[in-house]
């Protein structure tokens, strides 16, 4: 009786034994675990931030290059309104100035 009595002891302390061992092992799991979405979430944070990075430059030089096309574009108006100024001005008050008169 006394055999089977310290059989079932040791049976006992094997089973405790495994359960600390698996209670370390899950520890350790979700420590790793946990380090390995730390890690995760650092690069995808740093992947983000340089996406974000070039898509600023990118609406930048965009923005750069439209502004620049308006600029041309206001510029070759007003050289024209100019232009059309310089060549009709006379007649356009003259046509001004009839029309005041026989109003």
């Amino acid at each position: 009786m006394e055999q089977i009595l310290r059989k079932l002891s040791e049976i006992e302390i094997t089973a405790d034994e495994i359960l600390k061992d698996a209670e370390r092992k899950k520890r350790a799991l979700s420590e790793e675990t946990e380090r390995q979405c730390k890690e995760f979430d650092a690069v995808l944070e740093k992947e983000t931030d340089a996406k974000i990075r070039d898509i600023r430059n990118e609406l930048e030089k965009e923005k750069d290059s439209r502004l620049a096309a308006l600029k041309e574009d206001t510029e070759q108006h007003l050289v024209h309104l100019d232009s059309f100024y310089k060549e009709n001005h006379q007649r356009i008050s003259e046509e001004l100035f009839k029309k005041i008169i026989t109003a």
